[in-house]
C-alpha cells in the first residue's frame, strides 16, 4: 500500500478526531447561525447519500458475494442483499434513539421534571454509544480504500462525514449530557484512528470494508432524516436546499471530469 495513500487517510482520521473533541465550541460559536448551518449540513449529507453512498452501495453487492462464497461456500445472495446490511444500520440506531427517548421520559416522570432536564439512562448511554464509536471507527477503516479510488471523492466523503458527525455529537449530547461530554467525547475521538490503524493492519480486507460501508449508510440515512432534514419549527429549508444542490453538483461534475 502506498506510503502516500496511508498519510493521507491519517490526516483525515485526525481531522475526524478534532471534529469530536471541538464540536461544543462551534455548537456554541453562534447561536444566530445554529439552525442554518445544521440545515445546510443536512443537504449535504442527503446528497452525499444519494450520489455517492447509495452507488456505493450497490458495488458492494459484489464483495458480499465474494464473502458469503468465500466463508460459507453457498450461492451469492439476491443482488438487494446488500441493502440488508445498510437497513440493519438504519433499524439499529432507529432502536437507539427511541430507546434514549424511552428513558429520558421515564426518569422525568419519576422525578417529577421536564424531559428536556434529563439524561438518558447510562445504560442506554453504553449501547447508544457503542453502535456510534463503531460507525466512526468504521468509517475510518473505510479511508485507505477511499482514497486509494479516488483522492478529490475521498476528500468529499471526508466533508460529508465531518457535516455528519457534528449532528451526531449534537444528539448524544442532548440525550446523555454530562456523560457524554465527561467520557464519551473523548473516547469517540480516539475511534477515527483506531480504524485508521486497523485499516494499515489489514490492507487486503477490502471486500469487508465496502460491506460495513453498507451498515454506515444505513446509520448515516436515518441520522440525516432524524436530526439534519429541517422541520417547520427547527430548521432553515433554503439553507437544506442550498446544501444539497451544492455539494450534488460538485459529485456530478466529479463524475464527468
Amino acid at each position: 500500500m502506498p506510503e502516500q495513500v496511508i498519510l493521507i487517510a491519517l490526516m483525515i482520521a485526525i481531522v475526524f478526531s478534532a471534529v469530536h473533541l471541538t464540536a461544543p465550541r462551534l455548537y456554541s460559536f453562534s447561536e444566530r447561525y445554529k439552525k442554518p448551518v445544521i440545515s445546510f449540513s443536512g443537504g449535504v449529507a442527503a446528497a452525499y447519500i444519494f450520489f455517492d453512498l447509495l452507488p456505493s452501495i450497490q458495488k458492494a453487492g459484489e464483495h458480499l458475494k465474494l464473502l458469503i462464497y468465500k466463508y460459507l461456500g453457498k450461492m451469492p445472495p439476491s443482488e438487494v442483499a446488500i441493502f440488508g446490511i445498510a437497513f440493519i444500520g438504519f433499524l439499529v440506531f432507529f432502536i437507539l434513539e427511541h430507546a434514549a427517548i424511552h428513558s429520558r421520559r421515564h426518569i422525568a416522570a419519576e422525578a417529577g421534571q421536564h424531559i428536556d432536564s434529563v439524561a438518558a439512562s447510562k445504560g442506554i448511554f453504553i449501547l447508544h454509544f457503542s453502535m456510534l464509536a463503531l460507525v466512526s471507527l468504521l468509517i475510518a477503516f473505510n479511508l485507505r480504500f477511499e482514497v486509494r479510488t479516488s483522492l478529490p471523492g475521498a476528500v468529499l466523503f471526508s466533508i460529508a462525514l465531518i457535516l455528519h458527525f457534528f449532528g451526531a455529537d449534537r444528539t448524544m449530547e442532548i440525550h446523555y449530557s454530562s456523560l457524554f461530554n465527561r467520557y464519551g467525547r473523548y473516547i469517540l475521538s480516539i475511534m477515527p484512528l483506531i480504524g485508521w490503524f486497523l485499516s494499515v493492519l489489514f490492507p487486503e480486507r477490502q471486500s469487508e470494508a465496502a460491506v460495513l460501508l453498507a451498515f454506515i449508510a444505513g446509520a448515516v440515512l436515518f441520522n440525516v432524516i432524524k436530526d439534519e432534514v429541517p422541520g417547520a419549527e427547527r430548521g432553515e429549508p433554503k439553507f437544506f436546499v442550498a446544501g444539497s444542490l451544492i455539494y450534488s453538483g460538485v459529485l456530478i461534475l466529479l463524475l464527468l471530469v
